[in-house]
């Protein structure tokens, strides 16, 4: 091609006729510039459809990471609301321990567990694959997502430390571990382990009883503990309420984005 139009001008030039040569090299430089111009078009379509191909394996991998999330954060709700409600019913039983029963007591002190939350955490924000987001809404979402996860932690991480610098040690103190750890292991949440996997590792409940139900509902120190794991627990699950909306905000995004 390049040849046949060498010769081209070649002769133009050869029989002297200067000004079609010189509208026909303006002409051939117009074209080549059309030429390149469209290869960059089609080279840039080419991109873009690999990009759009790999933002939507994005978006995807997203969607299953938050539902997974949402999953495990509405488990752990569940399981706090199941501890707020054994410590609201201790409180009751503290305040009329005539109506109390030895083994309410331990079942409901062995919910005192702290649940923690642990979602997936992608690595858009710190690997920079972000940008490859054209949605601008969701990537200030992605990129508050890790703030708004250690704001619920640092909550959690307090519940946690509470139990082993206090109830854990204290239960130890007044000799009620044994039955604490059986009742857990009797009544666990069928939502932490597989059913067929959940066995009692304790067997039986102590026949040394150290505490009767009324020296437990008149420990004072153990009803201040009971109350403070309702008012962690309840604040725990203020801020996984404000977490589970935004998972759902994203997933309402994320929904929007991906091309069915």
């Amino acid at each position: 091609m390049i040849k046949f139009f060498r010769k081209i001008r070649q002769n133009l030039l050869s029989e002297g006729k200067t000004g079609k040569y010189f509208k026909y090299a303006i002409g051939e430089i117009v074209l080549v510039v059309i030429g390149i111009l469209i290869a960059l078009s089609i080279n840039n379509l080419n991109e873009q459809r690999k990009a759009n191909i790999k933002e939507q394996a994005i978006l995807k991998r997203l969607e299953k990471e938050f539902i997974s999330n949402r999953k495990q954060l509405l488990d752990k709700i569940e399981l706090r609301n199941t501890l707020i409600e054994s410590c609201r019913q201790l409180l009751e039983n503290f305040d009329n321990p005539e109506n109390a029963s030895r083994d309410s007591v331990f079942v409901y002190l062995s919910t005192i567990q702290p649940p923690t939350f642990d979602p997936i955490q992608n690595d858009l924000v710190s690997s920079g694959n972000i940008e490859i987001l054209k949605n601008e809404e969701l990537k200030q979402m992605l990129v508050n997502w890790s703030t708004d996860v250690i704001q619920l932690q640092e909550v959690e991480r307090i519940f946690l430390r509470f139990c082993e610098q206090e109830f854990y040690p204290y239960s130890n103190e007044i000799d009620i571990q044994r039955e604490l750890a059986y009742y857990y292991y009797k009544n666990i949440p069928k939502n932490l382990l597989d059913p067929r996997q959940v066995k009692n590792l304790i067997p039986g409940k102590s026949k040394l009883v150290t505490r009767t139900t009324d020296e437990l509902l008149k420990d004072v120190k153990l009803e201040g503990m009971v109350a403070w794991s309702l008012t962690l627990n309840m604040f725990n699950n203020q801020e996984s309420e404000t977490l589970m909306k935004r998972i759902n905000s994203i997933l309402n995004v994320l929904d929007a984005e991906i091309k069915k």
